[in-house]
C-alpha cells in the first residue's frame, strides 16, 4: 500500500506538482489518467522515490525516504514508459529483478531461480529467454521487462503507459498477467494512454489535472460525474450497451 499527504515536489522550471491526498492499495489495479503534461509520469517517478519530494510517501506505512534504495525495492517496483533495449539475453534481465535482494555480490540462489523461473513462465516468455532483446517485438519486449518486474517480487507495482509498442493480443495477455499478479495480493499503479482501456481493466481511476490530482474513483463513479472527464479529454464516458463490445465502459461526444 501507498499513502500520500501533502506531496510537493518542483520540477526544474519553477512549477510545482502536488498531491492532497491519495490511497493506491494493494489488490487493486489503479488507473492514472489525465492530459499529455498534467503531472502522472512525475506522480510515479515520485513514488518510485526517483524524486525528492514534500509531504509524506507512505509505503507500507512506513516513509519512503526512510527506504534505503534496495530496500524500497523489495516493496516497489517501477517500469518506466521508455526501456532500454540493452545488449542481454531475456533470462539475464529477468535475474536482474533479483538485484534488490543480494546486490552484486552473492550469486543467484534456488528461491532466486524459482522466482525467475515462474515470472518467465507467467508472461509465457519461458521460450524466450535465451533471446536477445534486440531481437523482440516492441510487445514482446514489453513483456520481457514485466518479467523482470515480477521477479522483483515488490508489493507495489508502478507502470508508465506500459502498453504502448503492444498490439491488441499482447495487451489483453498483459492485462490478464495483471490480474494474477492482483489476486495476488499485489497492487498496481499504472498510467494510462488509452481511456476506455483504463475503464476496462482498472479498479479506481485518479484523474490528474494542471500538475494535481484532481478526483479519484471507480469507473462508475466518473461514468455518473461526466462532466470531469469531458472538461480534460472533450468526450464522455458510458457503459456500453452493445454485448460485443470490446470494452464494457465506450466514449461518448
Amino acid at each position: 500500500m501507498i499513502e500520500v499527504k501533502n506531496l510537493k515536489t518542483k520540477y526544474s522550471y519553477g512549477d510545482e506538482f502536488s498531491v492532497a491526498s491519495a490511497l493506491f492499495e494493494n489488490g487493486r489495479i489503479s488507473g492514472v489518467i489525465g492530459k499529455n503534461g498534467s503531472g502522472k509520469s512525475t506522480l510515479l517517478k515520485t513514488l518510485a522515490g526517483q524524486r525528492k519530494y514534500e509531504g509524506r510517501i507512505l509505503i507500507n506505512q512506513k516513509e519512503c525516504s526512510e527506504y534505503s534504495s534496495m530496500e524500497r525495492a523489495r516493496e516497489v517496483a517501477f517500469l518506466p514508459q521508455s526501456v532500454k533495449n540493452l545488449n542481454m539475453d531475456v533470462r539475464t534481465l529477468v535475474e536482474h529483478g533479483r538485484y534488490p535482494y543480494h546486490g552484486n555480490f552473492r550469486r543467484m540462489g534456488e528461491e532466486d531461480e524459482k522466482k525467475v523461473n515462474r515470472a518467465l513462465e507467467l508472461t509465457h516468455m519461458k521460450s524466450f529467454e535465451k533471446r536477445d532483446l534486440y531481437e523482440l517485438s516492441g510487445g514482446e519486449r514489453q513483456l520481457a521487462y514485466l518479467s523482470m518486474i515480477i521477479a522483483q517480487d515488490s508489493s507495489m507495482i508502478l507502470m508508465d503507459e506500459p502498453t504502448t509498442y503492444m498490439d491488441r493480443i499482447h495487451q489483453d495477455e498483459f492485462f490478464s498477467i495483471l490480474r494474477i499478479l492482483v489476486k495476488e495480493g499485489k497492487g498496481i499503479v499504472m498510467v494510462c494512454h488509452d481511456i476506455e482501456q483504463c475503464f476496462a481493466y482498472c479498479d479506481k481511476i485518479f484523474l490528474m489535472e494542471d500538475r494535481k490530482l484532481e478526483y479519484a474513483g471507480t469507473p462508475d463513479v466518473f461514468t455518473q460525474n461526466e462532466q470531469i472527464i469531458r472538461r480534460n479529454f472533450g468526450i464522455a464516458m458510458k457503459k456500453s450497451e452493445d454485448e460485443e463490445s470490446v470494452y464494457p465502459f465506450v466514449m461518448k461526444k
